[in-house]
């Protein structure tokens, strides 16, 4: 009656990180460059019992040899699922959406000595300009958060408020004079799309971004053995759009009430192996 209770009080707690991330999926089902996680379960622990040794009179058997009996389950591993999300048009030029594998870097004035910059990386590419109060007449590109878009070299993308700029699919940044003189110019500034080679070690640290998660990391390594610069051209960007949530209505509120049923089982079994010491304690009386 012990192990009922503890294999049903850790099913209890599986199935409950499985419906809050389910249900933080179903919440997200709107927000721009949303990816989905995905929660899956592992045994805890199994014995075999061979109850039958003489094998010759097990012939024709067509389930294993012995009995198997677990001990329960818990969390496995929760995955990001990276798959491309729908393209919603915006028409606004600053809206950049990835196609294919890559993640924008996001930079944040770090509190610490030194200045340095705290990168976060995200799908989300809903930017609008930004006047820099350093200098006047330039002009930085930023989102919803306030972090900086940066370019290949990690520093934030700095505009000169006298060009009208366009973002070609490769991420190269073109530059002509608002008035309509000159030819047009490359900035020496690209958007910086970076590929991080494990998704496992990005932690989730709100708003719709991710950052490195220094727990995650194997040893002797550190965070940009994971992440990688793309080079000019190797991932597309598509200008005037944002990238969707990749997140299926119909498939999360299946897993979610299936997730539910579940929780309800193990719940009762809880209560049916309550009352069944509590009949056992009755009978030693």
């Amino acid at each position: 009656m012990n192990t009922s209770l503890f294999i049903s009080s850790g099913a209890l707690q599986s199935y409950q990180q499985k419906i809050d991330t389910t249900a933080n999926n179903v919440a997200n089902v709107n927000t721009t460059g949303f990816k989905r996680k995905d929660q899956s379960f592992s045994e805890i622990l199994a014995s075999q019992i061979n109850n039958q040794p003489r094998s010759y009179q097990e012939i024709g058997r067509l389930t294993p040899d012995g009995l198997r009996v677990g001990y329960g389950v818990r969390t496995g591993l929760t995955q990001l699922d990276m798959q491309q999300g729908q393209a919603i048009q915006t028409g606004n030029p600053f809206d950049l959406m990835i196609s294919g594998n890559g993640f924008f870097q996001v930079g944040y004035p770090s509190t610490a000595a030194g200045g340095q910059i705290d990168v976060r990386y995200t799908r989300d590419g809903n930017f609008h300009v930004s006047p820099d109060a350093n200098k006047p007449g330039s002009y930085h590109l930023v989102n919803a958060n306030g972090g900086y878009l940066l370019d290949q070299t990690g520093k934030p993308i700095e505009l000169d408020g006298q060009d009208q700029v366009n973002i070609d699919s490769t991420g190269q940044i073109q530059l002509k004079n608002k008035n309509g003189q000159g030819t047009t110019s490359i900035s020496p500034q690209q958007v910086g799309i970076v590929e991080i080679q494990n998704p496992h070690v990005l932690q989730n640290v709100g708003n719709n971004e991710f950052a490195i998660d220094p727990t995650a990391l194997a040893n002797g390594t550190n965070a940009s053995t994971y992440v990688r610069m793309m080079l000019l051209g190797e991932t597309q960007i598509s200008t005037g759009y944002l990238e969707g949530s990749n997140v299926d209505l119909g498939k999360e509120m299946t897993d979610l009430m299936t997730a539910q049923r579940g929780f309800q089982m193990n719940a009762r079994a809880v209560s049916y192996a309550d009352q069944m010491s509590g009949i056992a304690n009755n009978i030693l009386k």
